[in-house]
């Protein structure tokens, strides 16, 4: 599902003189993608986009793009726009043949496929609904079906959660993010050898996957087992070694393991070889010099991720931290207050403000934050307002 080829939809909208000056950019940022080169690609993508601004075409490019480079939120929020623009028009909601999805259904699928890769579970009701649109546009979709699966579990529905799962494997028995959702389920219940036994079907089914690499090198980093975590990651790099994911959790194991000279090196060889415009390796590096007291560079780090995406709450959150530690409270408060401005529902960010006000004695102000935080589901939030007798 995630490999469409968007070449045929551009039929839908050729008629146009517009249209045809976004189908010329649209071609030069795929050819630029199948070079990688995603920034040139991403610039024509987005040259398409102000061509025609009714299409939903050029911000489906862009998601996709995004996606591939494992920039979820940013890739959820142009497959967002691209659904609310096939809502307004008919015709995108009829599957162009019996083997490609409207584009309708490609909107809502990677919408929802994205914000559950990006783990932004803030408005589970919001997210059901999305799903919902991406199984009513096509009801044979493993993706969607397996995205609602992993949303249920964050509802604590376990068995609800794995019924999905299972219509995803119904639909399609060869489908690894299905199993890769099983392993997740199984997780959060407690159950870590079920877990991994999903990961690893997953793995055979298909050996190139690197979701399967990944979950099994998240659940052995969890279970304290980082030689075996950092085994899986590489392996998942010998068979793809322009896996930003992996060599970003690959930084994760060392950081565990306390080898930060080689977390360092994979987090810069992903900036400086691979993809110079991911975000989160940018915060790991602003957060690893923080930890090392070289607080002018972990901000260099963190404001370098700010201005690559200006919509990304974390290097706002990860600049208050490091505000925090250095004293400087004014400006911790502003970064945290511009992440949450941007994520409303990322509770973890109202607890960092709460504790910021406990620093000042602003005892009023800490309370209102907690409360927000324990709104949002956070446990250690919803535990300070019991022990100080309040209800949330």
């Amino acid at each position: 599902m995630k490999h469409i080829l968007l070449s045929s939809l551009l039929l839908l909208f050729s008629l146009s003189a517009f249209a045809q000056d976004m189908s010329s950019l649209l071609e030069k940022g795929k050819n630029a993608e199948e070079l990688h080169l995603w920034d040139l690609a991403h610039s024509y993508y987005s040259l398409a986009q102000a061509a025609d601004v009714e299409s939903p075409l050029p911000n489906i490019h862009l998601g996709l793009l995004a996606e591939k480079r494992c920039l979820f939120g940013q890739a959820a929020s142009h497959f967002a726009y691209a659904a609310k623009l096939c809502d307004d028009i008919p015709e995108t909601h009829v599957p162009i043949d019996s083997t490609t999805p409207s584009l309708a259904a490609t909107s809502y699928e990677h919408w929802i496929y994205n914000m559950v890769e990006d783990e932004n579970f803030g408005d589970l009701d919001n997210m059901v609904s999305v799903a919902e649109k991406a199984i009513e546009y096509n009801p044979k979709s493993a993706s969607a079906h397996t995205s609602m699966a992993l949303i249920v579990c964050q509802q604590k529905n376990f068995t609800n959660a794995i019924n999905w799962a299972k219509k995803a494997i119904a639909i399609d028995s060869k489908y690894p993010r299905a199993y890769n959702a099983l392993g997740v389920i199984y997780y959060h219940q407690g159950k870590d050898s079920e877990a991994i036994n999903q990961f690893r079907t997953a793995l055979k089914i298909d050996p190139d996957n690197m979701d399967c690499y990944y979950n099994l090198g998240v659940m052995y980093v969890l279970r304290g087992n980082h030689e075996t975590a950092i085994s899986y990651l590489k392996k998942g790099l010998l068979r793809d070694n322009k896996s930003v994911r992996l060599y970003y959790y690959l930084g994760v194991a060392y950081i565990q393991r306390g080898d930060t000279p080689k977390a360092i090196l994979c987090y810069e060889t992903i900036i400086n070889q691979i993809d110079s415009l991911f975000t989160p390796a940018y915060n790991r590096l602003g957060a690893i010099y923080c930890g090392k007291g070289d607080y002018d560079k972990a901000i260099a780090y963190h404001q370098k991720a700010s201005r690559i995406d200006p919509q990304d709450p974390e290097s706002y959150k990860c600049l208050g931290q490091v505000n925090t530690v250095r004293g400087d409270y004014v400006k911790a408060t502003r970064n945290y207050q511009k992440a949450v401005q941007i994520r409303p529902s990322d509770h973890e960010t109202y607890c960092l403000i709460a504790k910021l006000y406990a620093k000042q004695g602003n005892k009023s102000r800490e309370t209102s934050n907690y409360k927000k935080a324990a709104k949002l589901g956070n446990k250690e939030a919803q535990q300070w307002m019991v022990k100080n007798g309040m209800a949330w």
